[in-house]
């Protein structure tokens, strides 16, 4: 379903787009470090693709990430 606002934009023949910023919160166990300086890129790409795949072969990821924290119109 189309929100209003674009479905408005598109009747006056102006197409207005927005960039979203949403957060994932996910883990890295294993750390021996109390603020985590110890955790390598790769065990953060790890934990991620995890997480991720976890959460689309349950159909959760969109409860899971929730509504942006910040948004903003790019075509002003």
């Amino acid at each position: 379903m189309a929100c209003q606002q674009a479905v408005d934009a598109t009747s006056e023949g102006v197409v207005k787009t927005y960039n979203h910023a949403f957060t994932l919160a996910f883990e890295v166990p294993g750390s021996i470090c109390s603020e985590g300086e110890d955790v390598t890129a790769g065990q953060l790409v790890a934990a991620l693709r995890k997480r991720i795949d976890a959460l689309v072969s349950n159909d959760e990821l969109l409860e899971a990430i929730g509504a942006p924290f910040d948004s903003f119109c790019e075509t002003d």
